[in-house]
């Protein structure tokens, strides 16, 4: 069922002149009313929706459906490509090439559109826009962690919506920020000792924003926290982008550490102050 701008449903015989007001209004090109019918099955042959579904949409009665998917579903040639792609991706591990031409001048963009290229980074998933910035962050993410799953994926924009892992996240249209970040880590024992940790103190590692565990764009954050447990450990953390603001910071972090080892009270660690 089509719809006038007022919400009033359409008739494909007796609403011409709606129709064509509604195609001046959308700026789409001269059509039938009966053609947006073919295109929105042909669209959802596309996003890969259910024949149920299908049929439900277009109101296909039992018994006939199948006829009239037939007769309404077009194969484009971007699905034929798009499968031959896929297949061959399964058999061969091909994969399209990146930067693949643009539509020519009257083509549908619709198909492009529809989808969304993700870049599954291990064992999380960043969907993008364009395959282009997909390819760049699988690209510099295997050159930081080269024994790491990189490899882009492409997904039709229902389903990610969908059936997306974790549910959907916002569609990118540029390429994410990145930085190197400096870490330090320190722990105290309750009187204020430094406990050993077998691990090192400070390190370094690259970092994108939807990596909201290692990445930030300031040049230093510090906290210190008490940690649960037997042990009641106090932990000094800092991360920053300035090597050397990390590095000072670790210091005031670690002081404070101290103090609120020997004195929890007063950090409201405890209730006795």
């Amino acid at each position: 069922m089509f719809t006038s701008p007022t919400g009033e449903p359409l008739n494909p015989n007796t609403d011409y002149h709606k129709w064509k007001e509604l195609l001046k209004a959308a700026g789409v090109r001269e059509a039938r009313l009966h053609d947006a019918r073919h295109t929105a099955a042909t669209v959802l042959l596309i996003l890969g929706v259910s024949d149920a579904v299908v049929d439900s949409i277009m109101g296909w009665e039992p018994g006939k459906s199948a006829r009239m998917r037939r007769r309404y579903q077009h194969l484009t040639s971007r699905v034929l490509k798009d499968t031959a792609d896929k297949v061959g991706g399964l058999l061969w591990g091909v994969t399209q090439a990146a930067g693949s031409a643009a539509p020519e001048a009257g083509q549908s963009p619709v198909p492009a559109e529809l989808v969304v290229h993700v870049a599954r980074l291990g064992e999380r998933r960043v969907p993008f826009l364009h395959r282009q910035h997909a390819d760049e962050v699988v690209k510099r993410w295997s050159d930081d962690w080269p024994d790491r799953t990189a490899e882009v994926e492409e997904w039709d924009r229902w389903r990610w919506e969908h059936q997306g892992p974790g549910g959907a996240s916002a569609i990118r249209d540029r390429v994410p920020e990145r930085a190197v970040v400096f870490h330090a880590r320190a722990l105290f024992l309750p009187g204020g000792e430094r406990a050993a940790t077998g691990v090192p103190e400070q390190w370094s590692v690259p970092a994108w924003d939807f990596e909201t565990d290692r990445y930030t764009d300031r040049p230093s954050a510090w906290r210190t926290a008490r940690r649960p447990g037997a042990v009641q450990e106090v932990e000094a953390q800092v991360r920053g982008t300035d090597k050397a603001a990390v590095e000072a910071a670790f210091a005031e972090a670690c002081a404070q550490a101290v103090d609120r080892a020997r004195h929890p009270g007063k950090y409201g660690d405890t209730d006795d102050w």
